[in-house]
Parts: C-alpha cells; structure tokens; sequence
C-alpha cells in the first residue's frame, strides 16, 4: 500500500455530496476526495452502503441515499489510515471503529479518484498510477 495519501490521516469526516456522476467526499483539515468511480463502505467486515446502491428502492419504504447512509456511519470517527493499493490504485480510508472506505480503480484509461489537500494534490490516473503533484 502506498502512503501518498498519509494527509487523511487524524481528519474525521464533514460531508459527502453526490454531484452528476461524480462523489465528494470532504474531512476536516481542508482535505477532500472526488471521485467518478464506485466506492464503498465496510464496517464490521460487511458492505454497509455503496455508491451503486445511491437511488435504488429493494423493497424497503424509500430509495437509498448512499450520501447520508455513508455519512451516518462514519460521522465522529476520526481516519486512522489512508494508502492506495500499489498494484489497483483503490484508495482505502480506515476509521476508528472497523469502518473502512474504498474508492475502486475501475478503469486502465481513465482517472478514478483525486485527493486535494493544503500543499498536495494526489490522483489515481488510468491503471492505478498514483501521482502527486505539489500545490502552491
């Protein structure tokens, strides 16, 4: 795993936000992540909510908001690490708690996620190469 993405490290998380296509994720310390592929959120080593599941009813008494259900289980933990997979490129929040979210690297071609922080931004370009670019 890589540790580019060390700067979530300690933020706990403020709002997630579902734009067009893409997902936003934002966290303390001015950090964020956006990203137009799938994710997910395990916790207690089960699926609890993914970005497939965001307006999708199965039989309960209203649609999915992925936005808030992830939220919801996540307010008030605090990241205790971020890396990428080397070899994929998915990105792998841990929380306190057992909670942990993954933005998958779905595609060789087109970028997946991107991290912006004070200083840094990361991105996971086509195939899973993680680059980092420093911000003025």
């Amino acid at each position: 795993m890589s540790s580019s993405c060390g700067v979530l490290v300690a933020q706990q998380p403020l709002v997630v936000e579902k734009r067009d296509h893409s997902w936003s994720f934002g966290f303390s310390g001015n950090v964020s992540v956006s990203t137009e592929s799938p994710w997910r959120l395990i916790n207690e080593d089960r699926i609890v909510v993914t970005s497939e599941d965001d307006g999708h009813q199965f039989g309960l008494s209203e649609p999915v908001d992925a936005a808030s259900r992830l939220l919801s289980s996540i307010v008030g933990r605090t990241v205790e690490a971020a890396a990428s997979d080397a070899s994929s490129g998915d990105l792998t929040i841990e929380f306190d708690g057992r909670a942990r979210l993954q933005l998958l690297q779905m595609s060789c071609g087109y970028e997946s996620w991107r991290l912006s922080a004070p200083g840094i931004e990361v991105i996971c370009a086509g195939g899973g190469e993680i680059t980092r670019f420093p911000i003025r």
